[in-house]
């Protein structure tokens, strides 16, 4: 069995990636297949005995789209999607303009015939719109209709094309047979609006798919090309990263980034780790500690032995979750794709039938009136105002949270977003600021403790380290170092051991700061006493280092990251809305716990590495609950991805904010309560769009097809079931524009 990840192009909305993966799933071999419309992708399980590359290809084609199997046309396949992109951009505003003028000359003679010439204008702007910037409807139609597979674009192609044709045959009556009247019935523009509001919706959902692919991309690329192997006597040799396999012996030079997964051998250093973990504070590594790919080595050099190389790594596996939960369907999904299936047919076979039965039944002049109702059938059921239903109450509820901070990707967020009873929140970068603080120094007994030499001589230290510690101790002190130093201070003989500490002399006498084990290297023992202040900084999370001098320890200096100043009140609020809050992190459980209580959470899972945060969302989600995942980074992306709603913090890295379905501009947690309100009465507007789009088109169908002539003697006009259709759209915009100011 082999499980592949294949570039899907052509797609362009959901029933797409439904007709795909039903054309994948009637493979012989294929046990499972899932398509991705925001990757472009279809993750595929499939038997190699039973099926090949080439046979997932040639099904996929048969239904109007192309797979690419070849994995060297990656460069290529970003080239064409940006051309394909471009392309699109250009069909959609030469519609959008064409439409424009179709509608304005319908309008000017509204009530009366339209001109000749001012008819054939809107026949030939009609047919660009539909033949150049709307042709990929008409050609996949033309593929699904062989394919046995009917979907959405299907039914924008007959109702566009059977009023574009019916409206040149009443040009043609007019302009060769001198009927005048018939000028009355031209719907060139119900056509060309349709293509043009369709292909609209299509450019800003292949937006959302080139970011999200870009972001993936980029992870990919974020490790290193070549690395040192280490040799047996000691030298080293470079070699491309294709060539290292488990059990080979790598150097990691200073501020350089560990190539693959692995275990350190020999040196000391610390690493930037937030990549993997979240966490903005580096960690020691010294021999039998474990190293990844993709994270940033400190100021010591590292040999260590490989484990994991390659789709193996954590960071493979990150962006192999993000693909594979972004490829899986949301039951939302299915119930659309179920709904386009049943209504194209269900309205197609309407139509024929209204055409057979008034052409058999309706005597002399029945297939006449039978080809106006069909037509009056097709034009009536257009899916404008169900079209319209859900796109324009988005986009009143999506500016009205832009407007407050918040970016929502789509409708499907917003209807995740109302059913959520469980909050998942990551810890740095989202509840914390995501960088180190000094918290406070406590001096020792003393009369010159604290001084400001000795705070002078501290900052000094700290500033000649890279270290993130040594920067957030610099910061806490500039407010208390005075402000005219008569004489420079002469910092001399610096050095430092990566992870640990480092040192240098003053006046003749060694100062010191870093770890308690590097400090008890010097000779410096802790006084029993600092025992219980050391207890109580493990306890609430605090990191702490030492300050010393020759043979004395001077202070001790207490660190952490801060809390957001919007956090604690926004997870109040959430609490009131009844959510359940759970922090979920990679850092060790006393800084958890310590952040958790700050903030009233009772519920904290504490280290746990980027795929462990995926299954526990997952686990959350079989135990029947649905999940929101707020979270900043790459580490968190898994997590995001497999969540009902995935929320990410305007800060945060790329990857997240393009797997989140909601971006938090600004960082501000006080505008995650707004979310939830904004989805209930967006999600309600949407409810009663669809309400009456779907009333509009159950009395609207019966009456176009004969309903009407049954009830009056007269048959619907096809010009006014274009007016009705128009007016249902309406309808349903002037609904959503009341629903901003909640009514």
């Amino acid at each position: 069995m082999t499980k592949q990840n294949y570039p899907l192009l052509g797609m362009s909305c959901a029933s797409c990636a439904a007709h795909a993966t039903k054309a994948l799933e009637a493979l012989p071999g294929v046990t499972s297949a899932a398509v991705s419309l925001p990757s472009a992708s279809a993750l595929i399980e499939y038997d190699e005995t039973l099926c090949t590359p080439e046979q997932l290809q040639a099904a996929v084609a048969a239904v109007g789209y192309e797979l690419r199997i070849d994995p060297s046309e990656e460069e290529q396949l970003e080239e064409l999607a940006e051309l394909e992109q471009r392309s699109l951009r250009r069909r959609t505003l030469l519609a959008v303009l064409l439409s424009l003028l179709v509608m304005t000359l319908m309008m000017l003679h509204h009530g009366h015939p339209m001109g000749r010439a001012e008819a054939l204008v809107s026949a030939l702007a009609t047919g660009v719109v539909l033949g150049y910037a709307g042709r990929d409807f008409y050609l996949r139609a033309w593929r699904q209709l062989r394919a046995r597979a009917a979907g959405m674009d299907l039914l924008v192609a007959l109702s566009t094309g059977v009023a574009y044709s019916y409206s040149l045959v009443q040009l043609a009556l007019a302009l060769l047979g001198g009927q005048e009247e018939a000028l009355q019935q031209l719907y060139f523009e119900a056509a060309s609006m349709t293509i043009a509001f369709v292909l609209l919706g299509k450019y800003l959902e292949a937006r959302a798919q080139q970011r999200t692919q870009r972001a993936l991309r980029a992870l990919i690329r974020s490790g290193v090309k070549e690395v040192d192997e280490v040799q047996p006597d000691g030298s080293t040799r470079r070699l491309p990263l294709d060539e290292v396999h488990p059990g080979m012996v790598l150097r990691a030079a200073p501020h350089a980034l560990f190539a693959v997964d692995g275990r350190v051998l020999t040196g000391e250093s610390y690493a930037e780790e937030q990549l993997i973990t979240g966490e903005s504070l580096p960690v020691t590594k010294a021999p039998g500690a474990q190293v990844w790919a993709g994270t940033l080595n400190g100021s010591g050099t590292i040999d260590y032995r490989a484990e994991a190389v390659g789709g193996q790594t954590v960071v493979a596996r990150i962006v192999r979750l993000v693909q594979e939960a972004g490829a899986s369907r949301a039951p939302i999904q299915r119930t659309v794709d179920g709904v386009a299936r049943i209504f194209v047919p269900v309205i197609v076979l309407l139509a024929v039938l209204t055409l057979l039965l008034w052409g058999f039944l309706g005597g002399a002049e029945g297939w006449e009136h039978g080809l106006t109702a069909a037509l009056t059938v097709l034009i009536i059921a257009c899916p404008c105002a169900l079209g319209l239903a859900t796109p324009t109450a988005i986009m009143v509820g999506i500016g009205h949270a832009a407007e407050e901070g918040l970016l929502i990707r789509d409708a499907e967020t917003l209807e995740a977003a109302l059913h959520i009873d469980t909050l998942v929140l990551d810890k740095t970068g989202t509840l914390t600021e995501g960088r180190p603080e000094l918290r406070q120094i406590h001096w020792l007994s003393g009369e010159e403790q604290g001084s400001p030499q000795l705070r002078l001589i501290l900052s000094a230290l700290e500033a000649r380290t890279s270290h993130p510690l040594g920067a957030a101790v610099v910061r806490g002190l500039e407010p208390s170092l005075p402000r005219l130093v008569l004489r420079p201070l002469q910092l001399t003989a610096v050095s430092e051991r990566a992870g640990r500490g480092l040192e240098g002399t003053v006046a003749g006498t060694r100062y010191f700061v870093g770890s308690r084990r590097y400090i008890e290297e010097q000779g410096i023992s802790l006084a029993p006493e600092l025992q219980p202040l050391l207890e109580a900084a493990a306890a609430e999370g605090l990191t702490t280092s030492f300050f010393a001098r020759e043979g004395e320890l001077l202070a001790l200096l207490q660190l952490s990251d801060t809390l957001r100043p919007s956090a604690a009140s926004a997870l109040a609020e959430l609490r009131q809305q009844g959510k359940r809050l759970i922090l979920l992190t990679g850092d060790n459980e006393a800084v958890a716990r310590s952040v958790a209580a700050q903030l009233g959470i009772d519920e904290v899972v504490a280290s746990v590495l980027p795929d462990g945060k995926a299954d526990y969302v997952a686990r959350l989600q079989t135990a029947g609950h649905r999940v929101a995942m707020l979270g900043d980074g790459v580490n968190d992306a898994a997590a995001l991805a497999r969540a009902d709603l995935s929320l990410a913090m305007g800060q945060g890295s790329d990857l997240a904010l393009e797997t989140a379905q909601v971006t938090l501009r600004g960082s501000d947690l006080a505008k995650l309560p707004l979310l939830f309100r904004i989805a209930q009465r967006t999600l309600r507007t949407i409810h009663t769009n669809l309400f009456w789009a779907s009333v509009y088109n159950l009395l609207a169908v019966p009456l176009a097809a004969g309903g009407l002539y049954l009830l009056v003697g007269r048959q619907l006009d096809p010009m006014l079931a274009g007016g009705l259709m128009m007016l249902s759209s309406l309808s349903v915009v002037l609904n959503s524009l009341l629903s901003r100011r909640g009514r």
